[in-house]
C-alpha cells in the first residue's frame, strides 16, 4: 500500500463512502464521522486498508467475521512468510516475467526502449494489433491498444513509446466463451498458488472482466471479478466491482456470468502447477491466465497479488486457509 497524503486519504474515504453500493452509507455528517472512527478502529484491530474496509463491508460485520478476511496487514505477513524479496523482481517486472517464462507466454513481444525503429516496424508488421504496458506498471494503469498503424502513425507511436520502458505484446485472441462476456478486453483468470514443501496449493481462482469497452480487465480500475470453483472451473458467484455492484449478467454485453464454465480448466490447473515451480524462492503468486482456442497462456505473475480479487466475489474470508498452508512451509 503506497503512502498517501492526508488529503488523498480523506478524498479516498469520501469517495468510498459516497459511492459504495450499500444502503446504510450516504447518511448525514454524524454517520460519516461514525464510519470514519469505526474504520480507524478496524485498522488498528484488523489491519485493514480503506479499500478492504469498504469493499468487504466491515462496517456491517462483527469482529468474528472480520478476522476471517485477509486484510492489508495480514497479506503483508503472508508475503513475508512465502517470498524471498531478493527474487520478487522475477514476478514484478514485466520484462523479467516474459524473459523467464517465455515458453508459457507464447506470443511475440519487444521492449519499446530497447528496440530500433526498424525492429519496431517489423514487430508491428507481424503483429498489427498489439498492446503496450508500462514495464513497472500495476493494476492495469497505462495499458494501451494499437491497431493497424500506417507509416506515419508507426513513427509517432515509436517516438512516444520509446521515451519510456513499455512492454509491447501481440494482442491475444481469446477463447470465444470468454470473449463474449466482454470482447473489448482480454478477460483473464487470476489463479493464486502457494507452493509448500511438498506440492502446489491452489488457493483461489477468479475471472476478471473488463467493462464499458475498456481495454483492460483490472478490478482496481472498475473491472468485474467473479469467483471460480477450483474443482469444476464453473463461475459460482455473481460478478462484482469494487463499489459493490453485483451482476448476474455482464452490464455491457448482457452475457450470463453465473454458471459459466471456463474452457480448458483442467489444463489451467496443470499450467499453474508448472508455473509455480519456476521460481521456487517465490512461493506465493497470483497468476493471470488468458484462455485461447488452443488453451491457457500466461499474461503475468504477481508476487503480491490483490486479495480483493480472491475474496470479494464469494465474500469468503481466506485467512485461515492461508495460515493452514503456510504452517506446512515451516
Amino acid at each position: 500500500m503506497k503512502k498517501i497524503t492526508f488529503k488523498e486519504f480523506f478524498n479516498k474515504f469520501n469517495y468510498y463512502y459516497d459511492n459504495q453500493n450499500y444502503s446504510n452509507l450516504g447518511g448525514n455528517i454524524f454517520h460519516r464521522i461514525y464510519i470514519f472512527i469505526d474504520y480507524m478502529f478496524s485498522f488498528l484491530v484488523e489491519g485493514c486498508s480503506l479499500t478492504n474496509y469498504f469493499v468487504y463491508g466491515f462496517f456491517n460485520m462483527k469482529h468474528t467475521k472480520k478476522k476471517q478476511f485477509v486484510t492489508w496487514r495480514r497479506q503483508r505477513w503472508i508475503y513475508r512468510q512465502c517470498n524471498d524479496v531478493n527474487y520478487d523482481h522475477y514476478l514484478g517486472n514485466k520484462k523479467d516475467i516474459n524473459t523467464l517464462f517465455e515458453k508459457y507466454v507464447k506470443r511475440d513481444w519487444i521492449m519499446s526502449n530497447e528496440s530500433t525503429f526498424m525492429e519496431f516496424c517489423k514487430f508491428v508488421d507481424n503483429n498489427p494489433i498489439f498492446i503496450a504496458k508500462p514495464e513497472e506498471g500495476t493494476e492495469g494503469r497505462g495499458v494501451q491498444k494499437f491497431e493497424n498503424l500506417n507509416d506515419e502513425e508507426k513513427k509517432h507511436v515509436y517516438d512516444e513509446l520509446s521515451k519510456e520502458a513499455y512492454l509491447l505484446e501481440k494482442y491475444i485472441v481469446q477463447h470465444e466463451v470468454i470473449s463474449k462476456l466482454h470482447p473489448y478486453s482480454v478477460n483473464t483468470i487470476r489463479i493464486t498458488t502457494i507452493r509448500d514443501n511438498e506440492k502446489v496449493n491452489i488457493m483461489s481462482a477468479a475471472l476478471r472482466m473488463g467493462r464499458d469497452k475498456a481495454v483492460n480487465d483490472n478490478y482496481t480500475t472498475m473491472g468485474i471479478v467473479a469467483q471460480v470453483d477450483i474443482d469444476t472451473g464453473i463461475i459460482m458467484s455473481t460478478g462484482v466491482d469494487k463499489l459493490n455492484h453485483r451482476y448476474v449478467k455482464h452490464p455491457t454485453t448482457g452475457e450470463q456470468i453465473v454458471g459459466l464454465k471456463i474452457p480448458y480448466w483442467k489444463e489451467c490447473i496443470e499450467f499453474v502447477n508448472e508455473l509455480a515451480q519456476v521460481v521456487p524462492q517465490v512461493r506465493y503468486t497470483g497468476w493471470d491466465i488468458a484462455i485461447t482456442e488452443d488453451g491457457p497462456i500466461l499474461i503475468e505473475g504477481n508476487y503480491s497479488g490483490n486479495f480483493q480479487v480472491q475474496q470479494h466475489g464469494d465474500m469468503v474470508g481466506k485467512y485461515q486457509l492461508y495460515k493452514d498452508v503456510i504452517a506446512r512451509i515451516k
